[in-house]
């Protein structure tokens, strides 16, 4: 009955945020009629057809539709709100332009594109915030609860518990902690009680009507949870597993998929997509901003070597980077051109031990290699680099 309700509301949903992008489309076009015509009437031929009004519904319900955590509000902040709206509305409008093009019916300027995006976007973000909002009151009220029962009494399960209890519009009830081992003993955590062990679980579900069965734990009681979750299966309850196998210093751990199997990632890397492409683009634009700044300053170094010893300007050497990636770096060069052939009749000299090689006053250092290495200006091309 339950199931059947929230089936019906996502579906009322769906028809709901079509019906709202429709009608930012029919406003668009009705801003863009006074715009350019001083008057809601005429339109411009083919702004407002039924043709245009279907493809944009057919386009919106299947990106909707395809989202599976679209209407899915239990635990979601609104920026995960803004996320699906943006990602909805902008390859939208992409497919549907995209449409009208190849038929030859794209009778839109920038000016509307624009507006019906920020309309629609707008319009069904709005429409979500205040569903999501009244959810929240509703489930601080006590409505629209789900019961769940936490097996584990470790960290793990209080920090399930301390999450559960601080938002409250969630709309959980933890009713009882299990322990893994049979017990007799009173104990309970923030007021909730420990109702028994993992064996009672069938019986528990039955009398308590349980919604979820969260599984705390760590790798030492993996052997017993699948039974339990077959319990969870046969009697209709859904279970979650959360698992702390390793702990690390620097590595973030994120659920994933990998080989088509569900898998936990522990990387060093961040995985925010948009920041790293964000510092990327900042780095590269201020690297070019870098290289039209100093540009004279490149042209007088460059010619001073030119004039003062043969060979090329620039210095190649092949580095190691991020997880052993090679690349060329660009420095300005401040030795002869030879300087290679020349390091092996000064075996006797290097100061270093090893591979490395280092001689205080290097003779194929150029004069104005030296004043380069002393004022690091031989450095400036790796902004090539970047």
């Amino acid at each position: 009955m339950f199931r059947d309700r929230i089936a019906t509301f996502r579906s009322l949903h769906l028809v709901f945020d079509i019906a709202v992008s429709c009608v930012a489309f029919a406003v668009a076009c009705l801003f863009e009629a006074l715009f350019h015509n001083g008057s809601a009437m005429p339109l411009i031929p083919g702004q407002l057809s039924l043709q245009n009004l279907i493809m944009l519904s057919i386009i919106w319900g299947l990106l909707i539709h395809r989202e599976k955590e679209s209407y899915v509000y239990r635990m979601k902040p609104y920026n995960a709100i803004f996320k699906d709206v943006v990602r909805v509305v902008v390859l939208g409008t992409i497919l549907l332009m995209s449409w009208m093009f190849a038929i030859n019916a794209l009778v839109y300027d920038r000016s509307f594109i624009a507006t019906f995006v920020l309309l629609n976007f707008v319009m069904l973000f709005l429409t979500r915030a205040v569903v999501l909002k009244a959810l929240h009151i509703a489930r601080i009220k006590g409505r629209n609860k789900q019961n769940l029962i936490v097996v584990g009494t470790g960290d793990l399960a209080k920090d399930a518990v301390d999450k559960i209890k601080a938002h409250p519009e969630w709309g959980y009830s933890v009713v009882g902690l299990l322990d893994w081992q049979e017990t007799t003993a009173l104990w309970r955590y923030r007021d909730i009680p420990l109702i028994g062990s993992l064996s009672e679980l069938p019986d528990i579900i039955q009398n308590r009507q349980v919604d979820w069965v969260i599984f705390a734990t760590g790798h030492k009681h993996l052997d017993k949870i699948e039974s339990a979750f077959a319990v969870c299966e046969e009697m209709g309850t859904q279970a979650c597993l959360m698992v702390d196998f390793l702990s690390t210093n620097i590595a973030k751990k994120r659920v994933t998929e990998f080989l088509g199997r569900p898998a936990i990632l522990y990387s060093t890397v961040p995985d925010n997509r948009f920041q790293i492409t964000l510092k990327s683009f900042m780095d590269r634009l201020g690297a070019l901003f870098g290289l039209i700044v100093i540009a004279p300053l490149l042209v007088i170094v460059a010619a001073a070597i030119k004039l003062t010893s043969r060979g090329p300007v620039f210095f190649r050497q092949v580095r190691c980077g991020l997880n052993g990636k090679r690349f060329e770096v660009f420095k300005f060069r401040t030795m002869v051109d030879n300087a290679e052939d020349l390091k092996a009749s000064l075996m006797s000299a290097n100061e270093m031990d090893g591979a490395a090689f280092k001689i205080t006053n290097d003779p194929r250092i150029t004069k104005i290699g030296k004043l380069l290495r002393k004022t690091s200006l031989d450095e400036l091309p790796q902004l090539i680099n970047v």
